[in-house]
């Protein structure tokens, strides 16, 4: 049972890497790469956008690990 909520957990924060880094904040053609008002705000939402993917990837897998060893160990 821990080997398949380990294999779950890892296939669940791969899934969400991938999605996490294919939904990444890209800065569009129309808008000036040089202005560094437009940058901060670029490297914001990339930051906001990598700590939400890591949360959404990390949490779920940890509680998924918890209860796969609360139940190996009850049974």
């Amino acid at each position: 049972m821990r080997v398949l909520t380990m294999l779950v957990a890892l296939v669940w924060i791969v899934a969400v890497a991938w999605f996490g880094w294919t939904s990444l904040p890209q800065l569009p053609l129309d808008v000036s790469a040089s202005d560094p008002a437009t940058l901060e705000a670029l490297n914001r939402a990339r930051m906001q956008h990598g700590l939400l993917h890591a949360a959404i990837a990390l949490l779920p897998a940890i509680v998924l690990i918890l209860i796969g060893r609360r139940l190996t160990r009850a049974g």
